[in-house]
């Protein structure tokens, strides 16, 4: 079996393997570039490897920590 497929060929096949995808979760991922694809026409291909890193976080996650901006001294506003 191929490991470059289309959305609906990857989506079937994380089924099989009995990964609970949605098609609306898998485009949002791919559109944010949560995972990687490539354009043949209008068809967007998919690692199938890239989908199985991403859900089982070998990367670290997708929370991130929250960096606070610098705000420098605060001023005090009278009335």
């Amino acid at each position: 079996m191929s490991d470059v497929l289309t959305i609906p060929e990857t989506l079937e096949r994380a089924r099989s393997e009995g990964l609970p995808v949605s098609e609306y979760s898998l485009r949002r991922w791919i559109k944010t570039g949560a995972i990687p694809s490539r354009n043949a026409g209008r068809k967007a291909l998919v690692y199938y490897p890239a989908l199985i890193r991403f859900l089982t976080c070998e990367d670290g996650g997708d929370v991130q920590p929250i960096q606070a901006p610098e705000l420098g001294p605060l001023r005090v506003i009278g009335r």
